[in-house]
């Protein structure tokens, strides 16, 4: 499934959760960016699933790796790690946010800066 932002800010296509690069070039390493949400058959590294491997966690099938957060403060981000029992990677999603599941600090939640997209010479993705 698409991790899809509610507000399209400067994107009619709206963003997406996206990794950084593409095919060979992807950078597994980088922190996950938004990203002009991708036709199905292009989206691989787009494409989470819920709850997987274990409660909370969101996993990446095409790389095998789950979404963990640097931190548990504000302006932390989100990279790609091998799954674990980290707290760092438990996640719950509730009224439309995605947020870290800390227990004790609601408002850690997936987020994006809203100033204006960096445009990358591409088009718009329909």
């Amino acid at each position: 499934m698409f991790i899809q932002l509610t507000d399209p800010l400067d994107e009619p296509q709206f963003y997406c959760v996206d990794v950084p690069g593409a095919g060979t070039a992807v950078r597994l390493n980088s922190p996950l960016q938004a990203h002009t949400c991708k036709p199905l058959e292009t989206a691989e590294d787009e494409l989470f699933a819920f709850d997987h491997p274990g409660d909370g966690q969101i996993y990446m099938d095409a790389y095998d790796l789950c979404a963990e957060a640097t931190g548990l403060t504000a302006g932390f981000t989100i990279v790609l790690q091998p799954c674990s029992d980290s707290p760092n990677q438990r996640f719950v999603v509730e009224d439309g946010a995605v947020r870290l599941a800390t227990g004790g600090q609601p408002e850690l939640c997936f987020a994006v800066d809203p100033s204006d997209g960096i445009p990358t010479g591409g088009p718009s993705h329909l």
